[in-house]
């Protein structure tokens, strides 16, 4: 069931739904604005829409979450999207999943990040994983920590001087969140 966000003022009405292939230039363009302007990600050339396709692609082939959120009066129009992966691809580490949350520059501070990773982490749940991990490009990116800690992750490690972009060396934050099994 898709999520929704009431509409005040200041910010439209919001919904998360599935990301759909139509939706994959837009999620690009938004993709390709974090690479090239932020550290939240360590890619340094933007993936072509091809890429993003075919990383789309994988992601939903294995039944895993790749969502959208678009205002309720245009949704076609995808502000930001998310994804989960598995951790680590061995059986071991089934129940435990990467998340990913990236908003469009000109919808920050309007809802849709809170909004996308509280989806994801509720779909996460209903599919039995345990663990959600977050790996934060940047020990200086404040809204993208503040987001997972505001959702209930925990600091659990920086990966230190990992990374190098625009000139300077970078660290990784490492967040967890234990996601409680549904009762039933």
């Amino acid at each position: 069931m898709p999520a929704a966000v009431a509409m005040s003022a200041e910010r439209p009405a919001l919904m998360v739904r599935p990301c759909f292939q139509q939706d994959l230039e837009l999620v690009q363009l938004i993709y390709a604005h974090h690479v090239l302007t932020g550290a939240g990600t360590f890619e340094i050339d933007p993936p072509s829409l091809d890429d993003m396709t075919a990383r789309w692609g994988d992601i939903v082939q294995r039944g895993w979450p790749f969502l959208v959120v678009c205002p309720l009066s245009d949704l076609s129009r995808a502000m930001g999207f998310a994804y989960a992966v598995q951790y680590r691809d061995r059986a071991a580490y089934a129940r435990t999943f990467e998340v990913s949350v990236y908003a469009a520059p000109t919808t920050l501070h309007q809802g849709a990040g809170t909004l996308l990773l509280k989806e994801l982490l509720g779909m996460l749940r209903a599919d039995g994983v345990r663990e959600a991990l977050a790996f934060i490009g940047d020990s200086h990116n404040a809204a993208s920590i503040g987001l997972h800690r505001k959702l209930g992750f925990s600091h659990v490690g920086t990966l230190t001087n990992v990374g190098e972009k625009f000139g300077r060396m970078l660290d990784v934050v490492v967040m967890q969140r234990s996601l409680p099994p549904l009762a039933g």
